[in-house]
């Protein structure tokens, strides 16, 4: 009877350090930098349109960007948050960051920080006289869970652009 105890000690002892573990993994995102965006089109060129980021310290990113460009954006915004929500390049101890880029449209720039569980998206926007970053978003890739204002940007982006024509096959 005192083995089965033991046993059953040592049983619940491993699950508990198992459930200790899972949750510092999965622990509640810290709070984003309070960003918000505006994407509105430009009354003197409305082929063109203005992104404007900006933050409660009054630190504001803008740039004007043609239809072309965003489209390129929207892309590349797709490619990053799709390998943010994957487990590939994860590392358990230092962050590993991997960047998402057109390279011919270098004006946007995102970077996806992987550690452990979540995902960290920043956007960078550059123009000739600089550039300026952003922390854009975070996704806790178990639970698929999504905060911050890029993945508003990405859907104000998917609706604004039209969809590209699926290509039948031949």
């Amino acid at each position: 009877m005192q083995t089965s105890f033991k046993t059953s000690a040592l049983i619940t002892l491993i699950l508990c350090q198992l459930v200790i573990a899972t949750l510092a993994q999965e622990r509640p995102l810290a709070a984003l930098p309070d960003f918000t965006f505006s994407l509105t089109r430009v009354r003197e060129a409305p082929s063109n349109y203005s992104l404007v980021i900006s933050d409660n310290d009054e630190h504001v990113i803008s740039a004007t960007f043609s239809l072309a460009q965003l489209d390129i954006f929207k892309s590349v915004m797709l490619e990053a948050e799709t390998f943010a929500l994957n487990n590939d390049a994860v590392n358990a101890k230092e962050p590993a960051t991997t960047r998402f880029q057109d390279r011919q449209e270098q004006a946007l720039i995102v970077d996806v920080e992987k550690l452990a569980n979540q995902s960290r998206l920043f956007i960078t926007l550059a123009d000739p006289s600089g550039s300026q970053t952003a922390e854009a978003g975070r996704i806790i890739r178990s639970t698929r869970r999504e905060i911050g204002f890029y993945f508003d940007l990405l859907s104000r982006l998917e609706s604004l652009l039209p969809k590209a024509p699926v290509k039948s096959p031949k």
